[in-house]
């Protein structure tokens, strides 16, 4: 057996042992051992194998299966370029804690710098943005199998330690240099009959070096936390939780539990999976998108839960109030406006002493009311009109009971957080937060979607713009041997990036520059271009044709597009603008 194959079955081996169950493999040479590897590895029911042409698809497949199981999946590539195009999901899974382990084949040192094909310096080409970075040493197993087996083993346990961290998972790199030969010779396996090589793993199939180091948190009640920071243990009445994305699933009913306690209401961002608390407001954003009633609703407190940021009036709100208590246990916890008082691993128990005026909360909730009603008379005044708003809401009220929803960036997320945000109340939001880009997001649904019906087996749901589909559309590009999972994308083709007319550059006086630089229409046939790739499609241009074609594409099952037309980009900007003086006025009222 040869210095590669060795090495590469005894990696494949270790990884399975240490839990490893998905394995994404972009075709390349340098990397062939141990694609042969992980091959063989399928072939004995031992992992799921997935296939991408694209590096960068590759790397975000891997990103959503680990993002949804917990499990660092594997992504494989050749070395060169192919090993930088990962660079994307790397920092997307380092912002977002998910566990990813990358391994990058490469060529020998001794051919670095002097001009060799497809050689450039692969070391630490991610930087800082993995938890933990290692070069595998070129040993000879034939000189000393014993300490060979030993180093490999024990840099994958450690590997797979560093990217399950219990503080802060994320993304490993391993850069592994292959000699020739990269194939094997035979098909001997490892401790096969004949041959002298020590290579096994521990005889009862435990990892080399298991991972037992405890984490724990304890949570303190409120009032002993504000006793602590201020010397005072009464919990002002005034307060509000603002939830963004985060993956602790226990602090769900805790938050539940607190803001029912003192009677806070909770603003909870969609992948902040907050939408069955008590309290739970469905129009934040637009709520304090109104300065009157921001200005009139300035609470003594606010506590973040996660990473937060969607809205800028919710932001205002965080960074204005008297007491900014932030819940993240990420070491680099997430505080953007930089006015957190006090930092916390997890939500604070209810406190034992603390001043509850149900009148905030009231006032919060009748204006949450006021603000519904104005959305739904603002919309249904628009007649036959298709806007990303009515997508958003159609896509949300679809998911399944239990199912997953991924919400892509920009427009989507933000629609889905202003009109739909309390509607998935039984399932998992998710998206790509921790950059919050549109690169990988097809990808990411795509893995999420099939480590979640692993464990669920509900059908999944996405939503994306037509850029961000455009962007990644190479995901689409699957082997025919491949399960798929079942995936509803709907794609609000707007024929551009809708959200700027929103920001700065879209006011009137950049409108000569505007669609040249920002709104970029591509006028490109989606649903013509998800069928070259053999995926179904369909166009539809009203809501009633969206849910039904939603509902269809869910039962039929497998990966399917649903393409929304909507209007034009100006008149969707209209369309907000009326929704947002309806929600003024009714204010107004309360």
């Amino acid at each position: 057996m040869n210095t590669s194959t060795a090495q590469a079955k005894v990696m494949v081996d270790e990884l399975i042992r240490c839990g490893v169950s998905d394995v994404v493999v972009a075709p390349g040479s340098r990397s062939a051992a141990l694609a042969i590897a992980f091959a063989e590895a399928e072939a004995r029911g031992e992992i799921v194998l997935h296939v991408r042409l694209d590096e960068r698809t590759a790397g975000f497949l891997a990103l959503g299966l680990g993002k949804v199981s917990g499990i660092p999946a594997v992504v494989l590539t050749t070395s060169g370029t192919a090993a930088v195009n990962l660079h994307p999901a790397i920092i997307e899974a380092d912002l977002s804690n998910v566990p990813l382990i990358a391994l990058t084949a490469d060529r020998p040192p001794a051919l670095r710098d002097i001009g060799a094909n497809q050689a450039i310096d692969q070391l630490k080409i991610f930087g800082p943005s993995v938890r933990a970075f290692h070069e595998m040493a070129m040993l000879d197993p034939a000189r000393d199998s014993v300490a060979a087996n030993r180093y490999w083993r024990s840099t994958i346990a450690r590997a797979v330690a560093s990217a399950t961290d219990g503080m802060r998972p994320g993304p490993v790199h391993l850069n592994v240099p292959f000699s020739e030969p990269l194939v094997p010779e035979n098909a001997a396996n490892l401790g096969s009959a004949g041959s002298d090589l020590v290579l096994e793993g521990r005889s009862d199939g435990r990892p080399w070096t298991a991972d037992s180091r405890m984490v724990a948190g304890m949570s303190t009640p409120l009032d002993h936390l504000l006793e602590t920071l201020l010397g005072d243990p009464v919990v002002p009445a005034r307060g509000v939780i603002v939830v963004g994305d985060h993956d602790d699933a226990e602090a769900i009913g805790m938050i539940d539990e607190l803001a029912d306690a003192i009677g806070w209401p909770v603003i909870g961002e969609p992948s902040g999976n907050v939408a069955g608390c008590d309290t739970v407001l469905s129009h934040g954003g637009l709520l304090l998108a109104d300065d009157e009633f921001a200005g009139a609703h300035l609470p003594d407190v606010v506590m973040t839960v996660g990473r937060v940021g969607l809205s800028r009036a919710v932001m205002r709100m965080v960074t204005g109030a008297g007491l900014h208590i932030a819940v993240d246990a990420d070491p680099q916890w997430a505080d953007p406006g930089r006015s957190a008082d006090v930092v916390v691993a997890s939500v604070p128990l209810p406190p034992e002493e603390a001043e509850v005026d149900e009148e905030w909360l009231a006032s919060w909730q009748r204006a949450d009311l006021l603000a519904a009603a104005a959305v739904e008379t603002a919309l249904a005044a628009e007649g036959a009109v298709l806007t990303g708003m009515h997508v958003a809401r159609a896509t949300a009220a679809a998911v399944l009971e239990g199912g997953m929803f991924y919400v892509g960036p920009s427009w989507p997320v933000r629609h889905v957080f202003n009109f739909a945000s309390t509607t998935v109340s039984d399932g998992y939001v998710l998206g790509n937060r921790g950059t919050s880009g549109i690169d990988g997001c097809l990808s990411t649904a795509w893995g999420a979607a099939s480590a979640f019906q692993r464990q669920e087996g509900v059908g999944a749901l996405a939503l994306v713009g037509d850029l961000t589909f455009l962007y990644d559309s190479n995901a689409l590009l699957v082997p025919d041997s491949e399960d798929e999972p079942n995936l509803v994308i709907v794609v609000a083709d707007n024929n551009g990036g809708g959200i700027f007319s929103q920001l700065e550059q879209g006011e009137p006086r950049f409108e000569a520059v505007f669609d040249r630089v920002f709104g970029v229409p591509l006028t490109v046939d989606i649903v013509g271009l998800a069928q070259t790739m053999a995926v179904p499609a369909v166009l539809v241009e009203t809501l009633a044709e969206l849910e039904v074609a939603i509902s269809a594409a869910l039962e039929a099952g497998g990966v399917r597009i649903v393409v929304a037309k909507t209007c034009e980009r100006a008149r969707e900007a209209d369309i907000l603008a009326s929704v947002q003086r309806a929600v003024h006025e009714a204010l107004g009222s309360a």
